[in-house]
């Protein structure tokens, strides 16, 4: 889950002083508001934030699996042919994309869920920390005169957390759950159900698993491992036999999310549980992390020990790492964690992830325009107030609901025309629509990395996140004790994230790591890489390249690959020929040295409302405003609604707007994309810039967010409140939505919060708009 889009990162701070050090500040209204004495020891507060000493860095919530960068090419693939028409799903919402290969399109049914509640223990160590817990209920009630964004409640029982996730839900009283907001989100296509268990016990104190230098490292895959055993042992414990056990998780393997054996048919088991999450005790970093602070396990999603992918498994047919529950031969293979204390928040957007979603906000530091307008940024942060934030998260947006098949839209191809209803977003209604897709020409970007050693081709990893790409090959080694391996390489490599591995398979069928992997850079030159494989007969040999999530870079080539066993040459391999016997998996193709990458480019219109869970749009978006004076206070404001226009490019892989200012995969076009500013020329976040972002015909609400200052120095030093104007209340929307430029809506005074639109002269025009929500366009689009 993102970090609380209030608690300033480092990294963001930085990025922000570069920003504002960079650009000229755009005008706005400013206004001083009042004054409060303070004593002389006060610091500086970030302009939208508590003080730094709250501050959390900025991690990763949704982690690379084994097989993750494959889904999302198949998810492309599947997108890509149901998009143009070409293919449709079938029946079950399943896309067969070659012989022996599918994509679940459409996420239907009832997901089952299976969750552990844990509460840490007391071994640890001195190097991490020995303080023993957090046990549950050890989270102290907040002072709600200074702080109304920390969610509490007296007793986080089982019983608890079995109405949150599923509960009936009615939004009309506040009385949401998991399992309703999932009902709702997918128009009534699918829902949650499962069982909570009671609290157990895990070995390991908070800082065991959770210590920043641990948790990606094994501490997080060994609390789910732990968590998963010591639910056994209870069970074990209060009389259960292995069968009664076995037949409890079998209930939640009914689902093959990966089609372990490549027949297309998703509904049979696969020996996983379909979802698993584990609630730990305490609060999470990305929220702070209460009295644990970096101790705490940062909410997100990942798979348990994905590096004992293709070696361990319930089958041979699904060796795919992951954790087995006790003896039990159900295994945890991919995951969410989440606080004691998260709210529907969190556990909705980790979720999401596990059904296959991307983050939508800017992973690599920046922000982007997303914010609070979807689940998958900072959305699942909102709340219906007064007293916390993330209790109640709006819907997604248009583009996730698409990838789940979740979304009732109609196409508007180049050359098209003609007036649309729109439902709002959050209903699907018989004769409106949810969406309009607007198909637009597509853009290639052309990268030249290098030229081959030898001749016009070499063998490329590929460059992405959350890679796990092979080239392998049987060697006959027959005869020969050992042989050498050799290939030139050229590599730009993320150092101590992503890894190239030259791996052989032992006689047990387990791949071995042959010496150190490689990282870091070859600085633009080619090198020379050396391996010595074990003889005796054939061998098989691969190269692996695998790849975090967050940052990449351009990964490896290699070329003229020899093997020889002392003076006899064994294979020799220019990659002249093409393939031959090499075998390349997960997007490791051969390339000159210069690629391009082409996806396809349309606009999501969507009508957002005050809605169901989209109410919160209107209760919702907040700022923490009392930096000095109350650093846990936020002030609330509405989020307008409106014609969303979503700018999709699928060329990229994500909205990193600090890497690509003004493009990204899914990023919401801002109507209005100057930035309004404070008195001194700082600004509120791009979480709070793009609440005006839409199109219609209304005027737009009274929107000023605030900040503390110090005025003065030494004992005569007070804090005063100053108001950034984002609306007066007496300006009206937009009505209609152009590209005539593909500068139309980025604005040098906010570079990563603007898009670069496509220049192809579309026009989206809202006509009407009545008072139950219902909105028409007239769109355009030219040949």
């Amino acid at each position: 889950m993102p970090g609380d889009p209030g608690r300033f990162s480092v990294k963001e701070n930085l990025v922000k002083r570069r920003t504002r050090g960079m650009l000229a500040a755009a005008t706005a209204g400013a206004t001083v508001i009042a004054g409060a004495a303070l004593g002389p020891a006060a610091i500086a507060a970030p302009a939208d934030s508590p003080t730094s000493d709250q501050a959390t860095a900025q991690r990763l919530d949704n982690r690379p699996g084994p097989l993750t960068a494959r889904q999302d090419e198949r998810r492309k693939a599947a997108q890509e042919l149901i998009l143009s028409g070409r293919a449709a799903p079938d029946e079950d919402g399943v896309v067969q994309l070659a012989e022996d290969k599918y994509y679940e399109a459409a996420v239907t049914g009832t997901g089952r869920l299976f969750t552990i509640l844990s509460e840490f223990g007391d071994q640890g160590s001195g190097k991490l920390g020995t303080t023993p817990g957090p046990l549950h209920n050890e989270i102290p009630e907040p002072d709600r005169a200074v702080n109304n964004s920390t969610h509490w409640a007296p007793d986080f029982t089982t019983a608890y957390y079995e109405e949150l996730f599923f509960g009936d839900g009615d939004p009309a009283t506040t009385e949401e759950s998991f399992a309703d907001f999932y009902s709702k989100q997918s128009s009534g296509n699918y829902t949650v159900a499962g069982e909570v268990s009671d609290w157990v016990r895990v070995p390991g104190n908070a800082s065991s698993y959770g210590d920043n230098s641990v948790e990606d490292a094994g501490g997080a895959w060994q609390f789910i491992e732990d968590s998963g055993n010591a639910w056994y042992q209870t069970q074990v414990t209060a009389g259960k036999t292995v069968d009664e056990i076995q037949a409890e998780l079998a209930t939640f393997d009914v689902w093959d999310r990966y089609d372990h054996d490549n027949d297309g048919n998703f509904d049979e088991p696969d020996g996983y549980l379909d979802h698993f999450q584990a609630v730990h005790a305490g609060e999470g970093e990305d929220a702070g992390g209460g009295a644990q602070g970096a101790d705490a396990i940062w909410s997100h999603r990942w798979y348990v020990n994905s590096t004992d992918y293709g070696v361990t498994g319930p089958s041979d047919q699904a060796l795919f790492g992951g954790a087995q529950i006790g003896d039990t031969g159900y295994w945890i293979g991919d995951y969410t964690v989440e606080a004691e204390n998260g709210g529907l928040g969190v556990f909705a957007h980790e979720y999401a992830h596990d059904l296959g979603l991307p983050d939508l906000y800017d992973t690599a530091g920046g922000e982007n325009s997303t914010a609070f307008w979807t689940l998958m940024s900072s959305g699942s942060w909102l709340g219906h107030g007064p007293d916390d934030i993330g209790t109640t998260p709006n819907y997604m947006g248009p583009w996730e609901k698409l990838q789940l098949g979740w979304l009732d839209y109609a196409v508007v191809d180049q050359g098209g025309s003609g007036s649309y209803t729109l439902s709002p977003a959050a209903l699907q209604t018989d004769g409106q629509e949810q969406a309009l897709v607007i198909d637009v020409p597509d853009e290639g970007i052309e990268t030249s990395y290098t030229t081959p050693a030898s001749g016009s081709n070499a063998w490329w990893t590929s460059s992405a996140d959350d890679l796990n790409t092979t080239l392998a090959r049987t060697l006959d080694l027959t005869g020969v004790s050992k042989a050498t391996v050799t290939a030139k390489a050229w590599y730009d490599i993320e150092a101590g994230y992503d890894y190239l591995y030259a791996e052989y398979k032992d006689a047990s069928g387990k791949w071995i790591q042959i010496g150190q992997p490689i990282d870091g850079t070859t600085n633009g030159r080619w090198s020379t890489l050396r391996f010595t494989v074990p003889g005796g007969g054939p061998v098989d040999f691969r190269f692996r390249y695998q790849s975090d999530g967050g940052v990449h870079l351009a990964g490896a080539f290699i070329d003229d690959i020899v093997v020889k066993s002392g003076g006899t040459t064994i294979l020799t391999d220019d990659v002249e020929s093409g393939k031959g016997e090499w075998v390349a998996d997960g997007g490791f193709t051969i390339s000159t040295g210069t690629e391009t990458s082409v996806g396809d480019r349309y606009y999501l219109v969507e009508n957002r409302t005050y809605v169901d869970y989209d109410a919160t749009l209107e209760t919702g978006p907040y700022q923490f405003s009392k930096g000095f004076t109350a650093p846990d206070w936020v002030e609330r404001f509405p989020y307008q609604d409106g014609m969303l226009v979503w700018a999709v490019d699928e060329t990229y892989t994500d909205n990193n707007t600090i890497d690509h200012p003004g493009h990204g995969l899914a990023l919401p076009v801002d109507a209005r994309p100057v930035k309004f500013t404070y008195p001194d020329g700082t600004a509120p976040s791009n979480r709070r810039q793009p609440f005006d972002a839409t199109f219609g015909t209304q005027t737009l609400d009274a929107v000023a967010l605030h900040k503390e200052v110090l005025v003065g120095h030494g004992p005569n030093q007070t804090v005063e409140t100053v108001a950034a104007v984002g609306s007066d209340g007496t300006e009206t929307q937009a009505p209609t939505f152009s590209d005539a430029t593909e500068d139309t809506y980025f604005s040098s005074t906010n570079p990563l919060g603007g898009v670069y639109v496509a220049g192809h002269g579309v026009t989206v025009t809202v006509t009407s708009q009545n008072t139950g929500g219902i909105m028409t366009v007239d769109v355009a689009n030219p040949e």
